[in-house]
């Protein structure tokens, strides 16, 4: 009973998912048409004072509007996994490339990788790793915004238990106790422009993998964020449904 209670919750959940997904997606090509005449709008009319200013804050917020709907499609379209061998290392090293050229991401932020060997062969969907990096190493950049600070990536392995831990820690201004326990929970933000949404697809995207993530933080230190993957073994079989039970054990 319990068992068909949790596929009853899982189906309805998908089923919102699907919808909410649907109704953003009918959502977001009115507001790319709204967005577009407000700039052209903007750059024909010669404004000035008041007028000017809301309609600054129209292109703002309508920006806005549209960056949290992409990032909510983002969030509902996670599904099942394509299970492959992946490099972790290339991973970081191509999420730090593209970082650099994220709005987020400021000159005075100093970028440093470490990792045990150099080359990690993992278990998972490279795809949403990338995803998921990502979005850990934006929320950083955010929480050290203009001041700078240091972002760093360290891969850590452990063949005997055959998994692989990866931290991503920033010098940034920490995040209070209280509230570290709502951190990846949808819509809820620490930052006065966040969406919410950015570490709810880090939550989202480590349980569809199944990977052990977890969050440290101290106020004036710093924040840093554990994730653990399994370790790539020759004899893997990628069967989707094979290694979801095996993921399952080994986080029991």
């Amino acid at each position: 009973k319990q068992l068909e209670a949790k596929v009853r919750t899982a189906d309805r959940l998908t089923a919102i998912g699907e919808l909410s997904a649907s109704i953003a997606h009918e959502i977001r090509n009115p507001l790319a048409a709204i967005s577009g005449s407000v700039e052209v709008l903007k750059s024909d009319l010669e404004l000035s004072g008041e007028n000017q200013r809301l309609m600054d804050l129209i292109v703002k917020e309508s920006h806005r509007l549209s960056r949290i709907l992409s990032e909510f499609l983002d969030y509902a379209r996670i599904e099942r996994a394509a299970y492959n061998k992946v490099d972790l290392c290339r991973v970081v090293s191509d999420t730090i490339q593209v970082l650099h050229h994220h709005e987020s991401f400021h000159e005075s932020i100093k970028i440093g990788i470490e990792a045990s060997e150099s080359i990690l062969y993992v278990v998972g969907d490279e795809d949403l790793f990338k995803q998921l990096l990502l979005n850990l190493a934006v929320n950083a950049c955010e929480a050290l915004g203009s001041k700078g600070g240091s972002l760093d990536f360290r891969l850590l392995s452990n063949r005997e238990k055959e998994k692989v831990v990866l931290l991503v820690e920033d010098s940034g201004p920490g995040i209070p106790q209280d509230q570290t326990k709502r951190i990846f929970e949808p819509f809820f933000s620490t930052k006065k422009q966040g969406t919410g949404l950015g570490l709810a697809i880090v939550h989202r995207i480590c349980s569809a993998l199944k990977l052990d993530l977890s969050i440290k933080s101290f106020l004036g230190e710093g924040t840093s964020f554990r994730i653990e993957f399994r370790l790539f073994k020759y004899q893997d079989d990628f069967s989707t449904d094979k290694v979801l039970g095996e993921l399952t054990e080994a986080k029991t």
